[in-house]
This record gives C-alpha cells, structure tokens and sequence, in this order.
C-alpha cells in the first residue's frame, strides 16, 4: 500500500466510505442479466496492490462488504446457497490451473477498482483475459479514484470505454466515476445507438453523492437501465459478415443459401444491416505461434463480426471463439469413384448367384448320371445308352428346350417329366429377371472403404480441419496419408477427378447431394463425422443471446426443420424424378448386342472346340486306319455283301457271253408317279443289256 500525504479534510472514513456504498448499490442494480441463470452467479473482483488510499480503501471495503453478504446467505435458514466468487489479484503473477470442462464456469460480472489508466490494462491484460473464466461479453463495473485526474471526467472515461473496447472487445461497461471525495458519476458506454451505430459515446446515467443515487424511484431507475442496456436498436447499425463460399450453405452469389437464410430471418427480426463478403477461402486453423489462418484470422483481427459457410467448430475454436446454437446438421463421408457399368452379358450371368451356378451345375451333373443309369439299366432302344447323347438330352431338357428322346419304360418317363419341370422352374425364374437387367444391368465391383482405396494406389484428402479427426491411434495411417492441398478440397473441378477414379475427397453428404455430380460418385456407406453448423463469432460479441434466443425459436417452430426437409425434397425426389423424365427419343432399344455378348462367345467356343475335335478325330482315322472307319455294329453288312458278289460272279461266269451293245431306256417323273403305288424305290435311269 502506497501512503501519500494529503489534506486533513481528504483524509478519514468520508474519503472511502461514500465510494464503497455507491460501489454497493450500483453492484445490485447494474448486476442483473437478461438471461435466465440456471446457477448462482460468478463473480469475479479484482485487488490491486500498491494502489493510491482512497483507491486501495474503497476496494478492502468493498471486499468485507462481499464476505459479510456471502456469510450472511450460508448462514440463512433456507439453507446453504451455491456461490461463486474468484479474486484475482496482481501481486504474484497469474498461474493457469488445469481444470476439466465441467468445473469451468464463465464469469457474469466483474468489479474493477483502479486509481490509473495503466493499472486497469495490466490488470487486463496480464490477470484478467489469461483466467479459465474470462468473459468479455460480462458485465464490467470499474471504479476510478485518482484526486488528480478528477477534472477530465470525459476524457478519462473515453480513454477507460476505448482501452476495453479495442483492446478487449468489452462491450457492457459501467464505469462510478469519483468527481469528488463524495460524489461520483456513473457512465455507461453506449457503442450500439440508434443516432450513431458502433461509435463510441458516453451515457451519464446518476450521480452517486455520499453513497445515495440521486433518483426519485429506484425502480424507475432500474427501468431506465434496463431499457438501455437490453432495448438496444439496431435500425442503423451494420454488421460485418464474411462467408466461405460453400454450397449449399453459402452460394457465390452471396444471396443463395441455407445459412444465408437464416442470417437473413435473423436480420429481419433485429432489424439490423449486413456487409456481406463471400469468398473462396477456408475456415483456418491455429499455427504454431498462436497465429489463426482463413476467416478465423480475419474474425480475429475484427475484419468480420461473425463468420459463416457451413463452418464446425472443434474444441480449439471453441476455446478461442464464441459460437451460436447449433441450426443445421451434416455429415462427412468419403466420396470415391462409381463403379464402372457392368457389362450386359455378366449383368446376366449375375442373376443368380456363384452358389446357385454351382448348384445348377452340380444338378446337371447328377441328372446327367440318373438318365445314363436308366437308359443303360433299363431296356431303353440301343441308339439311347450314347453317353454323348444322354448328356446332350440332359442339357436340352434342363433348359426347357423339346428333345426327340422318348423313354419307352415307366422309371425313365416319370424321370423325365421331374427334369423338364425342374428345368421349367429355373428357366422361368431367370427370364422373370430378364426385363430389369435389360434396363439396369448393374455396376462392377464398388470401392466402399480407405484400405481398398490405398491398395488401388489412389490418393485421398480434404479440407486441412479435417485432418485433426484422424489424431489418434486406431486411425493414425489416415493422418499420415492425408492430403490436405487444394486438390482435395470439396469443388465441383475436384468431383469431377472424382469421378474419373483419380481421387478420393472428404466432404459434406449435403454439398455433393446439391451437386450436379451427385449421381455420378459414390459415397461410403458409413459417416466419418457427424458435424453441427454454428455462426462463429468473436468472444465478448454483444449480441450473441439475442441470436441464440431466435435460432431456439426458429427450432421449437420447426423452420429448419423445414429448410432442411426442402432441401433433402428439392435434391432428392425432384432430382431423380427429373432424372426419370429424359428427352423422349423416336426409337428406344433396351436389347443390344452386348447384351449377346455372351451367347456369341459360347457360340464361338463352342464351334472352336468342335474344329479342334474334328481336326482331331480326322488325323486319328488317317494314322490308325480302318479300325476307326465304321463302328462294330455294322460289320454283318460288309459279309452280306461279300456274299451277294461271289454269288454274282457266280452267275456271270456260268453265262458268260460276248458283250453285246446297251441301250439305255430314260423313265420320265410323270410315268413313275403311275406306278408310287408299287412298293419298290422308283428309278429314274436303268441300263437294260441287249441280247
């Protein structure tokens, strides 16, 4: 404590005294938010040392008046009361605590006794802001006591209203000016006005002379104050919005947009202007100096009042920045390229399954055995037990098509009846397919997780915010491989590389939706984040409660519920309905010739192997000889004819004549006709000897 030699009338209770009751009563009529508390207020005081003795007097007094009221409550009958007090003091130098999120409460009010300029911005700037509870948006009520100063009563308190306000960003001030041992003057900063917007002006409220406000009605009073400091008229002021083009959130037009219409219904309700600024430019992230990039270091160098562009904010934004009530939703994904279209001849192989084509085969083959079992056991016709042909019928009836084959016995018969309905059943299932593979055959396979795109040897990334989300173990060769570079930001040039299996980009579900690429990439089934859209804006922002209470509003009414369901409707139902409506054409072909691909190349097959046997089955019969010529069935015909030429020969050397001339007789077609009655070949020519 500085002692400092003055005047016997300066010196004694009347010097402080009058100051700690004004401090007291304007405590209780100054301290009283708009929004309803939950929790017992914070409060936080300042002790400064070294100060001047009246300063240093009215501050210790004021200090035993706070204790004997919190005493006085804890000792009340209703009971224990919660209440929280810090004081700060710039004796030693302020050491953070770590503290966990719950037991971190943001002061409400603050009370400041200073007897110089200089003590209340090293208070300021090296206690106060460095505290886990600071709160620029609080209530600030300074005391300044300083004999020397007590003539410049406007300067004084002009430089006080732009030290917090500049330098601080502190809006709701109150500062109990001592004009006088006894008297003292109780200004308001008043930045907001409806004469001059955002300019600084001073609000002489009361005059506070020997620890009673000179008022006729204390509750006319706090009427007064509270008309002032929560009835602010935005008519003429203007605030600076910068936005990150991003659609559908925010459009280049800077018109267009979901936040942009809601920052609109906002607008019109407080009636207040907006200096908008849209632009291609990231939210930013926090450098290694401490230093904010994008919009976040441009909000913070107080170019912009608040920010917006489908903006999430994470913990480090919230620990540096105030953020509205969350308004829309969205969800991040990866987006990779659609699968390439399946051919139309593997579109129909894939109307039943690998399994079922197995089972199919597997009954050809155990149908294909029952029928040479039958055909063989039973007494079928011989020409029936050919393997080759059993096979060949087998097929033919499996697949529903009509087969000479007739068993002649009762087993066989029943036996083919079961196969042709078998092969009826199936035939029918897969023709009951035909129609929507014709007109949607289908894609390849998908690409649907990041281990199947790192083993494709195709990058992937996005936004450089994003990238913080994979910080942890189980995820940590993503954080690695991330590219965060312009290519991989959310654009249509980017989806279009997208879509064409050169990249693999991180982005909103919404913003593709929107897009007119929207049908053309794939998302994964599985979201990597689900993120909250709020406004960021400053810390100390005055009119914060304000915008939050008309978002709530907006809420409970369902208005963004139904800005949200149009956009899904208009993106979702109009979009493909649209792309249910094509140009109509004269001549529409659903069958095309790769859709035959598949038959052509069984075709092909089929006829290559059979060249190739018959190839084979040819230089067999010339290498092997005869014994390959007939088969053994037919060697009783070649005796029988060898018979009928000795017997021949026979006759011809036993009348053995002297050739004689021949004369050859033609039958015409309409004379053997005469005779088709007769049961004998017709012949046209005969060459009849002449004896």
């Amino acid at each position: 404590m500085v002692i400092y030699l003055q005047e016997p009338s300066s010196l004694g209770p009347r010097t402080w005294s009058p100051g700690v009751e004004c401090l007291n009563q304007l405590t209780s009529l100054f301290f009283k938010k708009r929004e309803h508390l939950t929790r017992s207020p914070n409060l936080v005081m300042t002790v400064g040392k070294k100060m001047s003795t009246p300063a240093a007097q009215i501050q210790e007094g004021f200090l035993k008046k706070l204790m004997e009221a919190i005493s006085s409550q804890n000792r009340s009958a209703y009971g224990t009361k919660p209440y929280q007090m810090r004081i700060i003091s710039d004796s030693v130098p302020y050491r953070r605590t770590v503290m966990s999120q719950r037991e971190l409460i943001l002061a409400d009010y603050y009370v400041m006794v200073v007897d110089s300029i200089g003590r209340l911005r090293k208070l300021l700037q090296n206690y106060v802001s460095h505290m886990l509870s600071w709160n620029p948006g609080a209530r600030f009520l300074v005391l300044y006591n300083n004999i020397k100063g007590r003539k410049q009563v406007n300067e004084t308190a002009k430089e006080i209203f732009n030290l917090m306000l500049e330098d601080f960003y502190i809006h709701r001030v109150g500062l109990l000016f001592a004009t006088s041992d006894t008297e003292y003057s109780f200004m308001l900063l008043d930045y907001f006005n409806s004469s001059a917007c955002r300019t600084l002006s001073i609000n002489h409220f009361v005059t506070c002379n020997d620890g009673k406000l000179e008022t006729k009605s204390l509750v006319w009073l706090q009427s007064r104050l509270k008309r002032l400091l929560d009835g602010v008229s935005l008519t003429n002021c203007t605030f600076n919005m910068c936005a990150a083009i991003a659609a559908p959130f925010v459009e280049k037009d800077c018109v267009l947009g979901l936040e942009m219409r809601i920052v609109a219904f906002i607008k019109a309700r407080l009636n207040f202007n907006i200096d908008a600024t849209c632009e291609k430019e990231s939210r930013g992230v926090q450098g290694e100096a401490g230093n904010w990039s994008g919009l976040l270091g441009r909000l913070n160098d107080r170019d912009c009042d608040f920010i917006i562009g489908g903006f999430y904010p994470d913990n480090e934004v919230v620990g540096s920045f105030w953020v509205s009530d969350c308004y829309l939703q969205d969800s991040y994904a990866w987006f990779a390229k659609l699968a390439d279209p399946r051919p139309a001849w593997m579109a129909l192989y894939s109307i039943f399954g690998n399994r079922t084509w197995m089972c199919f085969m597997a009954m050809l083959l155990i149908s294909w055995l029952a029928w040479a079992l039958f055909v063989i056991v039973l007494p079928e016709p011989t020409e029936s037990r050919e393997w080759s042909l059993t096979f060949i019928n087998n097929i033919a009836v499996s697949l529903c098509v009509s087969v000479n084959e007739r068993p002649f016995c009762m087993a066989s018969r029943i036996f083919f009846v079961s196969l042709s309905l078998y092969g009826l059943n199936v035939a029918s299932t897969y023709t009951s397919k035909l129609i929507s593979v014709f007109s949607n055959p289908g894609n390849l396979h998908q690409i649907d997780n990041l281990r199947e795109v790192v083993e494709a040897g195709i990058p992937f990334g996005g936004s450089e915010e994003c990238r913080d989300w994979f910080e942890n173990e189980e995820d940590m060769w993503i954080f690695d491989l991330y590219n965060e570079s312009s290519d991989f930001v959310p654009t249509s040039l980017n989806l279009l590389y997208v879509k064409m299996g050169q990249r693999v980009i991180l982005s909103r579900r919404m913003y593709v939706l929107q897009n007119s690429l929207a049908y053309d990439v794939y998302p994964f089934k599985h979201n990597i984040f689900s993120s909250p859209l709020q406004m960021i804006m400053k810390p100390g922002f005055p009119f914060l409660y304000e915008f939050n209470s008309i978002i709530r509003k907006m809420r409970d009414y369902g208005f963004l519920q139904k800005i949200n369901r149009d956009f899904n409707y208009n993106n979702t139902y109009l979009n493909r309905i649209a792309k249910m409506r094509p140009e109509f054409q004269e001549k529409v072909i659903v069958l095309t010739m790769e859709h035959l691909d598949g038959a052509f190349f069984i075709l092909s097959l089929g006829i290559g192997v059979s060249v190739a046997l018959f190839v084979g089955e040819l230089m067999a019969f010339h290498r092997f000889g005869p014994c390959l010529q007939k088969p053994c069935g037919q060697q009783a015909k070649p005796k029988k004819k060898k018979r009928r030429t000795k017997h021949r020969k026979h006759e011809e050397g036993k009348d053995k004549q002297p050739p004689k001339a021949v004369k050859e007789i033609v039958l015409s077609w309409e004379e053997h006709n005469i005779h088709k009655d007769m049961r004998f070949t017709p012949i046209k020519r005969r060459k009849i000897l002449q004896k």
